[in-house]
């Protein structure tokens, strides 16, 4: 790995635990074991860094759902690995790390707004997909769909509410996926969601 690489790779450890407000050139450097001289030498400023940072995890994200897809028996044996995956990354994300970018960074968190209206039009097409695989009702409009899930698990990760009832945020994602995918599912979409929900119990 690179130095550039080994920034990257630290930085972004930091902007999902910490956020961008918290998190100083000073830490990347040491934590990266280079000297802050080194960091500007790669980087010329902090704004630099984090968009390089997002585009990277973009880029990372897609290569994988791509993977996940072209490795898969039918859409919702897709949609499982792909919401696994990114269970995973919204437990490392801190509220903090949206908030922060919307505040200090409004045109990268307009870039972000963007890539979840991809996110929309991406989960759009694997519903249509899925429709003509039997395993989603027809009535149901996808891109709608796609939208209200979207805008749902926009609002658990970046609401502290779920604690104030006792709830893990990790239980509540799980929950909007399994409600939301039974919601749009057909009798053989079910049958598949729950073969699903037993291969990924033997495998936990």
């Amino acid at each position: 790995m690179d130095i550039r690489e080994r920034i990257i790779t630290e930085c972004n450890k930091m902007l999902m635990s910490v956020g961008p407000a918290s998190m100083t050139m000073d830490d990347v450097a040491h934590a990266c074991g280079i000297s802050k001289r080194t960091l500007y030498e790669t980087f010329p400023d902090k704004r630099t860094l984090i968009l390089e940072c997002l585009r990277h995890e973009h880029e990372v994200k897609n290569a994988e759902v791509e993977q996940i897809f072209a490795t898969s028996d039918n859409c919702f044996e897709a949609m499982f690995r792909v919401y696994t995956r990114a269970r995973s990354m919204y437990e490392k994300t801190s509220v903090a790390f949206v908030n922060d970018i919307k505040r200090l960074y409004p045109d990268i968190f307009e870039q972000h707004i963007n890539s979840e209206k991809a996110t929309v039009d991406g989960l759009t097409r694997v519903l249509r997909k899925a429709q003509e695989q039997g395993l989603v009702i027809n009535r149901i409009n996808p891109e709608i769909a796609a939208y209200l899930f979207v805008i749902s698990i926009r609002e658990v990760h970046n609401s502290t509410n779920a604690a104030k009832y006792g709830f893990k945020q990790a239980d509540v994602f799980d929950h909007v996926f399994i409600s939301f995918l039974r919601g749009v599912a057909t009798i053989k979409g079910i049958e598949m969601i729950e073969y699903l929900e037993q291969q990924q119990a033997q495998n936990q």
